[in-house]
């Protein structure tokens, strides 16, 4: 008999909710196989069988969120027995006091039952709707409250309420998708927790341009903006260590490897795959593992890896010349990368001239950096893009 644990399914990601269960108690399950399918805020994984057996329990159901590493079913031979699901708030007993007997024993218990009346996710929907789940008859696994149960009791509030009645028959609801709420909760409390200031930088991209220009012509390997954006910023992030940092809540923590988070975009909002050693790879080596990674990430098979350190997020190819971003905690900064377009520019010696320009946009948490540190920073990124081509030949060998 073994635990199904709930996997590992990234570095500080606390907890994954179960997407489905492939079998049901007591059907048979072979070795390898399927059984499961969790989220994370990242993406979904699935849960293989570790032996071949029958499924005897399943302590997390579809829907429910649970701790990494903690059991979520139990696997064993036809017939064996599993144990009851160890609750990581069950009291200690030796911490009772001695005369509290069978008394406090049954008050507990009761707690314990109330608790767990109503599945997480019902309850959640249950705060959304605006609905008391502890008046409810519940219709799942032992009289347990679930997401259905919710819903029809919400129906009839919908029904009665004058926004019901007048709203235009065309109007459409969208319920959140689990991503996107865990998407608008973090960058809720991000924006309300994060001191934020912007600065901006106009950087002539000419020069780098006509080298990309050049290289993707040659039909080996294509290289986008967003990928030598990137190796840019990898490259200063090396040279200015308190921007490659996390914000702790008592201390700023200066991260050793450069790990550069890339906003990606999916179905339902959005992933930020990450580029582990960005400064020490190539160029190529860059653009060939974001492609993959936005592959993944689209696909929902983000693989596990390093927590970013930093993100880059570029909304240039559709044309967006700047926009201030979210920094993504515990990180302290990110780069927003606008569109490169033809601008007039001033060139030495008082002359004007038709430029390739972009501007960029450095987001920042000002508990960790000052308005000097970051704009060091981004004039750090704005003298190497502008040092193309010379740094080309470096950046393809190292």
């Amino acid at each position: 008999m073994i635990q199904v644990l709930m996997p590992q399914v990234g570095q500080d990601i606390p907890s994954a909710v179960v997407l489905e269960w492939r079998k049901r108690v007591g059907d048979p399950v072979e070795q390898g196989e399927i059984i499961a399918e969790v989220e994370s805020e990242k993406a979904v994984f699935e849960i293989e069988a570790e032996q071949s057996g029958a499924l005897l329990a399943i302590y997390c159901e579809a829907g429910e969120e649970g701790k990494v590493l903690e059991p979520i079913a139990v696997i064993g031979q036809p017939g064996e027995i599993p144990p009851e699901r160890a609750r990581a708030d069950a009291p200690n007993p030796a911490a009772a006091p001695a005369g509290a007997g069978a008394q406090a024993d049954s008050a507990i218990a009761a707690k314990s039952a109330a608790r767990a009346s109503a599945s997480p996710a019902a309850r959640r929907l249950a705060a959304e709707l605006g609905v008391d789940w502890t008046r409810l008859q519940g219709s799942g696994p032992g009289g347990r409250i679930v997401v259905e149960d919710v819903e029809a009791a919400a129906r009839p509030m919908r029904d009665a309420s004058p926004a019901a009645q007048t709203a235009s028959e065309a109007d459409e609801a969208i319920p959140f998708s689990r991503l996107r709420r865990k998407i608008a909760e973090r960058l809720c409390a991000a924006w309300r927790d994060i001191p934020h200031f912007h600065i901006s930088m106009d950087v002539d991209m000419t020069r780098a341009a006509a080298w990309r220009d050049a290289f993707n012509a040659q039909g080996a390997m294509r290289v986008s903006f967003t990928d030598i954006a990137v190796k840019a910023a990898a490259e200063a992030l090396r040279r200015h260590p308190a921007v490659n940092a996390h914000v702790e809540p008592e201390r700023i923590v200066r991260k050793s490897g450069v790990h550069v988070g890339l906003a990606v975009s999916v179905e339902d909002g959005l992933l930020v795959p990450v580029i582990a050693d960005a400064d020490r790879k190539t160029l190529i080596e860059i653009a060939r593992e974001a492609r993959q990674a936005a592959e993944a990430a689209r696909s929902g098979a983000l693989p596990a890896g390093p927590r970013s350190t930093f993100t880059v997020t570029s909304l240039g190819m559709h044309g967006v010349r700047e926009f201030l971003p979210i920094v993504n905690p515990p990180q302290c900064a990110i780069l927003g990368v606008g569109a490169i377009e033809k601008r007039v520019a001033a060139l030495e010696g008082g002359a004007f001239a038709a430029r390739d320009m972009m501007t960029l946009t450095l987001g920042a948490d000002h508990r960790a950096l000052d308005g000097v540190a970051a704009a060091r920073f981004l004039s750090e990124i704005k003298a190497i893009l502008e040092g193309f081509p010379q740094l080309a030949e470096k950046w393809m060998m190292a």
